[in-house]
């Protein structure tokens, strides 16, 4: 695949709206080089002071970068913020405005490794018009009042939060927000996220108060149904670790108007953040690792003699998680036995639960059920046994399905099949250049007995 730098934007691009819109590439590139270069540009002394949001909106109203599907200007301003933070994604992932890499940590191994997120987007749904996912083009609910965690408005308890959409213009108050520093609440800020109401709360300035003033969850939880409203679910980019073949969802583009951070620096002498191994806060204390193996045990004891099954070996394995082919952190899995070496030795099968893993889920999930699935887990691995055993295992080639089909999701179908003929060409180019002697060799000795046979 050509690197951001050399692929061009695409000609033509469908929004979460349903609008289709054209892109000038060469038109955009200018328009970046004065707003993104040197400090003489075009608003260059303003680069400090203007957010990275509202600097990408001012490259898509530059001179014949959007037009809509006819070849009409188009006025991004105008735009609802989901389609314009598509366009945003777009510009970052051609390379046409500037992202520095960001520093990041497998979740599941713990690796670091630096990229930058818009370089590995996906876009063949949007240039394809392949934005029919149930899941991942559902349509942002702004009727309904979005769960949060328990904050004060005025002298009730809010637990709720509606949004209202907003266009380019009526939210460019906060893209215009810098980067850097405190983010100050106020009413103005209010009406551009477009928070209609928190709780039965219609009114801005007791709406900026209470967000002032909100519990880190609350605000973290209002965040994250900001970016779910205002976010479409592909703008996410996928890093396969490189030690562990986890993946990793990074958040594209990567500079976003708000982030999840805290309001508010922590108060002298609160307590650090939690660890990796201490114990989970809101659902009581995750059990040890010398716990959850008696309860592993205990419960494959149950199973195994429901199912009639014995000689599995069991294995609880607190290192870095394995990984499914689809890059998701297993809570557990199925190895079949092999049968005696040259030195008679015999491998039993074996069943092997990951700790780390539950421990992240219950983590995520306070009503995450340890025990629950420890036990699901353990039956699901002597299923893939009996399965084995049998000789053929419906369940795994389902899992492998569901992979393929999510994989298939993400990417699109008509970039999928792009990719496929891409490969058979490939391969067919790859046999040629292996091959080429022996076919000239066939092919001489085919003239020759071709001359003989005409003598």
């Amino acid at each position: 695949m050509p690197s951001p730098a050399q692929r061009p934007l695409p000609d033509q691009v469908h929004l979460p709206s349903g609008t289709v819109v054209r892109l000038s590439d060469a038109a955009a590139r200018a328009e970046a080089a004065t707003l993104f270069g040197a400090p003489g540009g075009r608003g260059g002394d303003e680069r400090a002071s203007v957010g990275r949001c509202a600097r990408d909106v001012q490259v898509l109203a530059g001179p014949s970068v959007l037009t809509d599907a006819r070849g009409a200007p188009l006025d991004p301003l105008g735009l609802p913020l989901a389609d314009a933070h598509v366009l945003r994604a777009l510009l970052a992932s051609a390379g046409v405005v500037p992202e520095e890499p960001g520093a990041y940590t497998c979740e599941n191994c713990g690796a670091p490794f630096e990229v930058a997120p818009s370089q590995l987007l996906e876009i063949g749904p949007f240039t394809d018009g392949e934005l029919d996912d149930p899941e991942l083009d559902r349509p942002f609910d702004f009727g309904a009042l979005h769960p949060i965690p328990a904050l004060r408005v005025g002298r009730a308890v809010c637990r709720g939060v509606r949004f209202a959409e907003r266009t380019v213009e009526e939210a460019m108050p906060l893209l215009r927000l810098p980067g850097e520093g405190a983010l100050r609440i106020t009413p103005s800020l209010v009406v551009a996220m477009g928070i209609a109401a928190l709780g039965r709360e219609r009114r801005a300035k007791v709406i900026a108060d209470a967000l002032a003033a909100a519990p880190d969850e609350a605000w973290a939880a209002i965040v994250d149904l900001y970016h779910e409203a205002r976010y479409p679910a592909r703008l996410v980019a996928v890093h396969r670790c490189q030690g562990c073949g986890a993946r990793n969802d990074l958040d594209v583009p990567l500079e976003r108007e708000l982030a999840r951070a805290p309001l508010r620096a922590p108060e002298a002498g609160a307590d650090d953040p939690e660890e990796p191994g201490a114990p989970a806060g809101r659902a009581g204390a995750f059990p040890d690792l010398d716990a959850f193996e008696a309860r592993v045990r205990a419960a494959a004891e149950r199973i195994y003699a429901a199912r009639g099954v014995r000689n599995i070996d069991l294995f609880i394995d607190a290192g870095v998680p394995a990984c499914d082919d689809g890059g998701e952190p297993l809570l557990g899995c199925y190895t079949p036995g092999t049968p005696a070496d040259e030195l008679g030795i015999a491998r039993p099968p074996e069943i092997r639960i990951f700790y780390r893993t539950f421990r992240s889920e219950a983590r995520a999930d306070p009503g995450f059920d340890v025990d629950a699935e420890i036990a699901e887990t353990i039956d699901h691995e002597v299923t893939h046994h009996l399965h084995h055993l049998a000789g053929s295992d419906p369940l795994d080639d389902e899992e492998h399905a569901q992979i393929e089909r999510e994989e298939l999701r993400r990417i699109g179908h008509a970039e999928a099949a792009r990719r496929a003929r891409r490969g058979a060409l490939s391969d067919l180019a790859g046999f040629a250049r292996a091959t080429w002697p022996a076919w000239v060799i066939a092919a001489v000795g085919t003239a020759l007995a071709w001359c003989e046979g005409g003598r």
